[in-house]
């Protein structure tokens, strides 16, 4: 029997990958996704698409790769 791990001390990144090979852990998942909806770093574009909203997303997305590489 393997113990599951701690999922509220796992990593965003961390708990992607579990999320990813154990498909089947339904609780995980929804854990992954409530972060997801909480996390300041997640990029939520809310606009519409068209040619404005498709710029508004490109530039949240050059920002968030800016502060990636900035870490």
């Amino acid at each position: 029997m393997s113990l599951k791990p701690d999922l509220e001390q796992m990593t965003r990144k961390a708990l992607r990958a579990y999320v990813l090979s154990h498909r089947d852990d339904e609780e995980a998942l929804r854990f992954y996704i409530d972060r997801l909806h909480t996390d300041p770093d997640v990029i939520r574009h809310t606009g519409s698409f068209n040619q404005q909203g498709t710029t508004q997303l490109e530039h949240l997305i050059q920002q968030q790769a800016q502060r990636t590489i900035d870490e």
